[in-house]
């Protein structure tokens, strides 16, 4: 099954209509070729002077303030680009994460406390942040970690080693299954550049026990809260691709038949109620990003007609 020639147009105009202009960018880069700095003209918009970004680059966090979330948001961003360490945005959000890094803890708190302030989903609230986030120890940390690896020149490679050597070794204390976010994490980590060769080892081998447990593989269960196949192998070229294949094939065919009629993919969450105008606002954002993934996905997976 191929999402079909109008199927494609309408979701590449829902993004042209109501997506937000960075993700306008994307897709005018990943389809029509069009330049790179586009995309960065619109991402440093949502970077803070202090070097973190924040202003609702995640949206479901309304938020102004600079956060480890959003600032890992734009890395993937930027890694994903191929932009290289001398993109100023890059050293700045660096600086910043190295600041705010728990040296006693050895993580990152994912969002600042002061974020409740501002409208939010309610799993950012601050109360049971902790427990829910798993002290940090994997999300946000493994991808973070990830990061600072792929552009290396940036970090002293003692606290990169330092800090690679916790997250391995918390990896290895985990459960086979585990929550979509904290696998998604140590998916990002095993998929940047410069690990070391035993590191990106260790990984796979935990990664090849965790991915085929923690993904939820029964399309009943695809319209809920859940890690849904072709959001952990994104591509036929990812090394976990074999694990779940069938299931990834039937996620595709699933994706295709429940595309919204305005084109859109929308988010299978919401804010139960909390902030319904800010919601609202974060919703049609969320749109955008989802239908830009889609596409993408589709288009790795050779899905898309014409």
């Amino acid at each position: 099954m191929k999402l079909s020639s109008g199927s494609l147009e309408k979701a590449v105009s829902f993004i042209r209509n109501y997506g937000r202009p960075l993700e306008k960018a994307i897709l005018n880069h990943l389809f029509d070729g069009g330049p790179k700095n586009r995309i960065l003209e619109e991402l440093v918009k949502f970077q803070n002077p202090d070097g973190g970004f924040g202003n609702a680059l995640e949206p479901d966090l309304r938020s102004s303030e600079s956060s480890a979330l959003c600032t890992s948001f734009a890395l993937e961003i930027l890694a994903d680009l191929g932009i290289t360490c001398d993109e100023p945005m890059i050293g700045k959000a660096i600086e910043f994460l190295m600041g705010t890094y728990d040296r006693d803890n050895h993580v990152w708190r994912i969002i600042p406390e002061t974020a409740e302030a501002s409208p939010h989903a309610p799993w950012w609230n601050n109360s049971g942040l902790e427990k829910t986030f798993g002290n940090f120890l994997a999300n946000p940390r493994a991808k973070i970690c990830g990061y600072l690896f792929h552009y290396q020149e940036l970090t002293s490679q003692v606290f990169r080693m330092d800090l690679l050597d916790r997250v391995l070794a918390h990896m290895d204390t985990e459960e086979d299954k585990v929550a979509g976010d904290t696998l998604l994490c140590y998916l990002c980590l095993s998929e940047c550049d410069n690990l070391p060769v035993d590191a990106s080892a260790r990984l796979k081998r935990k990664l090849t026990q965790m991915v085929p447990v923690s993904v939820e593989t029964d399309s009943s269960k695809w319209g809920e809260y859940c890690l849904k196949p072709v959001w952990t192998v994104k591509s036929p070229h990812s090394p976990y691709h074999h694990l779940i294949a069938e299931a990834v094939d039937r996620n595709l065919d699933y994706e295709i038949q429940t595309q919204e009629e305005d084109g859109s993919w929308k988010p299978f969450w919401n804010w139960a109620g909390a902030y319904p105008r800010d919601w609202q606002s974060a919703e049609r954002e969320w749109r955008g990003k989802l239908t830009l993934d889609m596409l993408r996905v589709l288009a790795a997976f050779g899905k898309l007609e014409g």
